[in-house]
């Protein structure tokens, strides 16, 4: 007899226990009462529960359930006013403020995938730019390199002037030099023949009257 009565205790208590753990919810009934008894015509111990208040479970006899709320008041209340699961306003309030967060992330990666175009838009927008620049540039090169051949042949072409101006130069000096060669040459012999005469000259003047008076001498012995 005593092993039953201590089986018994125990399994009581082995009762109270998990239903001290569980934890139940005021239903979609809007509002609802507490009460010190099973009846609704025993006392309320606290009124206006509201939908989805959790209610801990303390015992459960009939089809009533003894439950504290979270005031703190103990009390119990009708199963049909109860629901293991949150009740579908809240449910619904979470969904919605998850619909919420959704929306928020889905309107963030938007800004994020728009902030996107927009870094890919830039960047097509340098790289068409580089690529005109880079024609530009080859554009350029193009035409320095014809410059620099054009310069090349200038170059070269007065390279042969200045050897053909430098050979005229010798030639024009070879010829400055035999003219004054000439020249004095030509001085000297005119020189000589001046000379010549002049000698000849003071000669004749000298010889002719000597003969004129030799002449004359002749004469007149005669």
């Amino acid at each position: 007899m005593f092993k039953k009565c201590l089986t018994s205790l125990a399994f009581g208590i082995l009762v109270s226990t998990s239903a001290m753990a569980e934890t139940i919810y005021v239903s979609d009934i809007q509002f609802i009462a507490i009460r010190e008894g099973q009846g609704n015509n025993t006392k309320a111990v606290e009124r206006g529960l509201k939908s989805g208040t959790p209610l801990v479970v303390l015992d459960r006899s009939n089809s009533y359930t003894k439950v504290r709320t979270p005031k703190g008041n103990e009390g119990w209340v009708a199963n049909y006013f109860l629901s293991d699961n949150r009740v579908s306003r809240d449910q619904l309030v979470r969904l919605e403020s998850k619909l919420t967060e959704a929306a928020e992330t889905k309107l963030n990666a938007e800004e994020a995938l728009d902030e996107e175009k927009a870094k890919v838009a830039n960047l097509v927008t340098q790289v068409e730019q580089l690529n005109s620049e880079r024609s530009s540039l080859q554009t350029q090169l193009s035409e320095v390199n014809e410059l620099a051949q054009k310069a090349r042949a200038i170059v070269a072409a007065n390279e042969e002037s200045a050897y053909k101006i430098e050979s005229l130069q010798h030639q024009l000096d070879s010829a400055q030099n035999e003219n004054q060669m000439l020249k004095s040459s030509k001085e000297q012999r005119w020189f000589m023949i001046g000379a010549t005469t002049i000698i000849i000259g003071v000669l004749a003047g000298l010889i002719l009257p000597n003969t004129r008076k030799k002449k004359a001498s002749t004469g007149s012995w005669s």
